[in-house]
């Protein structure tokens, strides 16, 4: 009689370490994916930065740039009226090409040197060569803190996708409905389809 617990109790042994490990893998990824979505959280701060400096930029060079600028950025999901941080991995992507070409309209607008001035000397935040060279640097710094998180947000994305993959966790994974994330990978699609001002200013 005794000798016939043996297989029931081998048998709850093996289902508790199951449960067991079950719960340790689901933690795992439970923090892998959190990791994940607060690294993703550091690149829509350094978008909104980078966004709030262009516009305000763009109002400082001319009511020119802020047209071709509104253009650019108007090509985004931000149309739509959602916020940077309800946009799609691929979307916020886009979004980075679209800013760095509305920068490229703006220092296109800016005097390139001294001699330029005058041609624009109703703007005076955007007359000197100086505040040229300081928007210069205020763009290299915010594509460097953009692409700092894209880094960070990339190694967390990469470390929860293999986690979620490799067997036998893809069989929690699947279980539980864990999704994969998406790189942020900037493309040339922006070199591949320069906007189109054209007929823009005449309007």
């Amino acid at each position: 009689m005794g000798g016939s617990w043996g297989p029931i109790l081998l048998i709850g042994v093996v289902i508790l370490i199951l449960v067991i490990w079950g719960i340790v893998v689901y933690n795992r990824l439970i923090k892998a994916r959190n990791a994940s979505k607060e690294a993703l959280r550091g690149i829509d701060v350094a978008l909104e930065t980078r966004f709030d400096q262009i516009k305000a930029q763009a109002d400082a060079a001319s009511g020119i740039v802020q047209k071709e600028v509104d253009l650019i950025l108007g090509t985004t999901a931000l149309r739509t009226g959602r916020t940077i941080s309800q946009l799609e991995v691929r979307e916020k992507a886009e979004l980075t090409a679209a800013m760095q070409e509305a920068e490229q309209q703006i220092l296109q607008q800016a005097p390139p040197v001294p001699g330029a001035v005058a041609s624009i000397e109703a703007y005076p935040d955007m007359n000197t060569y100086q505040n040229v060279e300081l928007l210069q640097r205020t763009i290299n710094e915010a594509e460097e803190r953009l692409q700092a998180a894209r880094r960070v947000y990339n190694r967390a994305a990469t470390d929860y996708n293999t986690k979620r993959q490799v067997f036998p966790t893809v069989l929690i994974s699947g279980m539980f409905g864990f999704q994969p994330h998406e790189l942020f990978e900037l493309t040339d699609q922006r070199k591949k389809e320069q906007y189109n001002l054209e007929g823009f200013l005449d309007s």
